[in-house]
């Protein structure tokens, strides 16, 4: 299959917004046209983004519905913990995606590069253009 990628929360939000310029925006429709991959922590993040438009809501649930959504495995935890203890300032939910993308080998596709930069053994794709 190639490179899988996991899809971090920022990612759907710029794709959902259209905020990604026309080349991250034709990648990223490749991407989730032939995988879409969320952690646990996406999957919440997702669903609880209500913007109070309805259509925009359909979209995030349709989106949430049609991925493969990773579970929280011990496996995960296990990093999560590591990477918490080494990278302080990483907030929990951005460690969790961390260590769902290194256990599983993935590579995460996202727009928060500040956030995961630091993590060293991460493969991270910045969509920012």
């Amino acid at each position: 299959m190639g490179e899988r990628y996991l899809i971090d929360t920022s990612a759907y939000s710029y794709y959902i917004t259209r905020r990604l310029a026309a080349e991250p925006y034709l990648f990223f429709e490749r991407i989730v046209g032939q995988e879409s991959l969320l952690s646990v922590v996406t999957r919440i993040e997702l669903l609880s983004w209500i913007p109070g438009n309805k259509v925009v809501e359909a979209v995030v649930r349709s989106i949430v519905n049609d991925s493969i959504v990773v579970p929280l495995s011990e496996e995960v935890i296990l990093q999560t913990v590591r990477l918490r203890r080494h990278h302080k300032s990483v907030k929990l939910p951005d460690a969790i995606i961390a260590a769902t993308a290194m256990v599983h080998d993935f590579t995460l596709l996202s727009t928060n590069d500040s956030d995961f930069e630091k993590i060293q053994g991460l493969k991270c794709q910045s969509l920012n253009a």
